[in-house]
């Protein structure tokens, strides 16, 4: 017990557990080895995004901890999984070379600075930053493509019109498509078009929680179903598209924010639903300009379910300060250490 103490206390190796714990906060996991097996699956669905994966969130972790950020945040991950997801997105959206490395360590340190300004200003109402660091630092540096010479940005964000597509009828989507389509949604809250990948995420996620692994896939799967419901086509519903911000909106909810009860799970259910909805009304929205939705759908759906949760008597807020899985708050309301609000 000493000895393995000691080696958590030893700089590198505590530097090495925040970082795998920025990477599995991405959904919610304060757990190094559900980090270390969401890296494990980006490798292997694509060594280049693992290794950006790493990169940026070892540039946000750094950062945090070279400014003086709170020790026990960075401890948690909580600077680290936006630089995560900071990394990815650059090599999926552009064309990659090696100059991009160094956008991809600038985004990820920006992303601190962004978290830590929107810490400090939604925590008078008790509501989480959640992955605006990511987004809004990446849609500022992707702004910039047209301009920069030395970077080429991919045909994901080539401006477009909105194309309908082929839609699916309801119910006429194969079965093979449908699972495909859920385990992709899970593997595209980080950007893995990859089936392999998201099971090694769910199972990820089931080692550090068994309700937020139900979850995650409830949420792909409702998100998926909605975009199905109202005609979405078949392709973007068998990549996940609908599902990845129904996935994190699903996670929150479903016993992270709130404590569990059968009520929080309809409210949850509601947020899955209007995610994957915003999902295609963002992507209209931004699809002229080039720029794509990333989690912004998960982000301003799940504020206004979180902002106006302190107004519902029938739905109970986990303390900030107290958030654990929802299995370590189910028991913490089980023991009165959680006072009603």
């Amino acid at each position: 017990m000493t000895t393995d103490s000691t080696i958590l206390r030893h700089p590198f190796v505590s530097f090495l557990d925040a970082v795998c714990r920025g990477c599995g906060q991405v959904m919610f996991q304060n757990n190094p080895i559900t980090g270390f097996l969401f890296f494990a699956g980006i490798f292997y669905n694509s060594v280049t995004l693992g290794v950006c994966a790493v990169l940026g969130t070892m540039a946000s972790t750094l950062t945090a901890s070279l400014l003086g950020a709170d020790k026990d945040c960075i401890k948690a991950g909580l600077y680290g999984f936006n630089g995560t997801l900071a990394g990815i997105a650059l090599p999926f959206y552009f064309a990659f070379d090696p100059v991009l490395l160094v956008y991809v360590i600038v985004n990820g340190a920006f992303s601190t600075i962004i978290m830590a300004s929107l810490m400090r200003f939604l925590s008078k109402w008790g509501v989480p930053a959640l992955t605006a660091p990511f987004v809004l630092g990446t849609w500022l540096l992707m702004f910039g493509v047209y301009r920069f010479a030395v970077l080429t940005p991919g045909a994901l964000i080539a401006p477009a019109v909105p194309d309908l597509g082929t839609a699916v009828a309801l119910g006429g989507l194969a079965a093979s498509a449908l699972f495909e389509g859920v385990a992709k949604g899970v593997g595209e809250v980080m950007f893995q078009d990859n089936v392999v990948t998201g099971i090694v995420f769910v199972v990820a996620i089931l080692i550090n929680s068994r309700i937020s692994a139900v979850f995650a896939v409830l949420g792909s799967l409702v998100g998926l179903l909605t975009g199905l419901a109202l005609g979405v086509g078949e392709t973007p519903l068998r990549l996940g598209l609908y599902g990845y911000n129904s996935v994190l909106c699903a996670i929150a909810l479903g016993g992270v924010f709130y404590f569990l009860t059968w009520k929080s799970v309809l409210y949850a259910l509601g947020c899955m639903i209007l995610g994957s909805i915003a999902t295609a009304s963002i992507s209209v929205f931004l699809s002229p300009i080039g720029m794509p939705a990333l989690t912004w759908p998960f982000i301003i759906v799940t504020w206004f379910f979180l902002f106006a949760g302190s107004l519902f008597k029938n739905l109970k807020e986990v303390p900030a300060e107290k958030c654990g899985t929802p299995e370590h708050n189910l028991r913490l309301e089980e023991a009165g250490a959680v006072l009603p609000s």
